[in-house]
């Protein structure tokens, strides 16, 4: 796979999650954990910044 078959899997993931929130079958920080945590187990480019956001808070709550 290439970083733009990335891209465009990631953004078709993004927009799954947003329409899901959107009907409230999920609330919306549940739909915003399972979007930033699937970045985080896929490996793509934008988990990196998304684990030091983890990790931050994290930190404010576990010390």
């Amino acid at each position: 796979m290439t970083q733009t078959d990335l891209w465009v899997i990631d953004a078709f993931l993004f927009l799954y999650v947003v329409l899901t929130a959107r009907s409230r079958e999920i609330r919306w920080y549940q739909a915003t954990l399972i979007s930033l945590f699937g970045f985080i187990l896929a490996g793509t480019p934008f988990a990196y910044p998304v684990w030091q956001l983890v990790s931050i808070i994290g930190s404010l709550f576990f010390g």
